[in-house]
């Protein structure tokens, strides 16, 4: 790939950049196109079609295969509580979530936009924008009991850096500050090179098509490709641990928990 070596030397078009991109996505280089996009604002130019029809259509997983039996787009209360009962009733769920790129050098993140949680049948995408504005205590309540639960596991990659994007994004929500039994399948597999694409590549025999990643999350409703990527990521992290080995406890060294602590300061006596 001798393009690789012109990222600090391109010409100073935007279709000399979007070039660039289109063949770091073509190649699979994801970090690579987040990368040109902050440095040049391209966001605007992106075109998502164009990133789709320009990666080769090689072998990539789909919720069919999977058996998955649906994806439950959760933004009410009532959706909410069936979801954290179903949850709750499961032993292994995978977690991952999304928000909307932000290419403006020096600007902050956008907040996190959805927050997918996935059994190894179903696909729970939470609205965190509109629960969050509509009922914060109910989503605070049910997400504290999901991710404080010891009787589940929870699947993540690299998820210990979501986990803070949502405590930063939502900060008055307590449910983000802590939790138990996460297990990082990156720690797990110890091969960071090529993400969780290539690693469920290298597990399940097929990888991730990773278009859908730079696009606009907080846009409604979703597009049925934006909702198939948001519950692939969390779902095939359940079915990637399914195919650890039962014997063995090596895999269980890497389950982390986080319980923030409050300092408590002594009164000084009055003199």
């Amino acid at each position: 790939w001798y393009w690789l070596g012109t990222w600090e030397c391109a010409p100073l078009e935007v279709e000399v950049r979007l070039s660039l991109v289109y063949l770091a996505m073509e190649a699979g280089y994801m970090e690579k196109v987040d990368e040109l996009c902050e440095r040049h604002s391209l966001d605007k130019f992106l075109d998502i079609k164009v990133l789709e029809t320009s990666i080769p259509q090689g072998r990539y997983l789909h919720l069919e295969e999977l058996m998955i039996e649906e994806i439950i787009w959760v933004d009410e209360v009532e959706g909410l509580l069936d979801a954290t009962c179903h949850i709750e009733d499961v032993k292994v769920i995978g977690l991952d979530c999304e928000w909307k790129p932000n290419y403006v050098k020096g600007s902050k993140p956008n907040k996190v936009s959805i927050m997918q949680i996935a059994s190894e049948k179903k696909a729970f995408i939470f609205d965190l924008i509109k629960l969050h504005r509509e009922v914060p205590e109910s989503l605070d309540n049910c997400l504290t009991r999901i991710l404080l639960s010891p009787g589940i596991l929870k699947l993540g990659y690299n998820f210990q850096c979501d986990m803070k994007q949502l405590a930063h994004s939502y900060e008055e929500l307590k449910c983000f500050k802590n939790y138990k039994r996460l297990l990082d399948i990156q720690k797990v597999f110890k091969d960071p090179r090529g993400g969780l694409a290539k690693l469920a590549e290298k597990v399940l025999g097929a990888g991730l098509n990773k278009t859908r990643r730079s696009s606009d999350w907080e846009q409604r409703p979703l597009t049925p490709n934006q909702l198939e990527y948001a519950a692939l990521d969390a779902v095939v992290l359940v079915h990637i641990f399914r195919q650890l080995p039962d014997q063995g406890d090596e895999w269980k060294s890497c389950i982390e928990s986080h319980m923030e602590t409050t300092k408590k300061y002594k009164k000084r006596p009055k003199k």
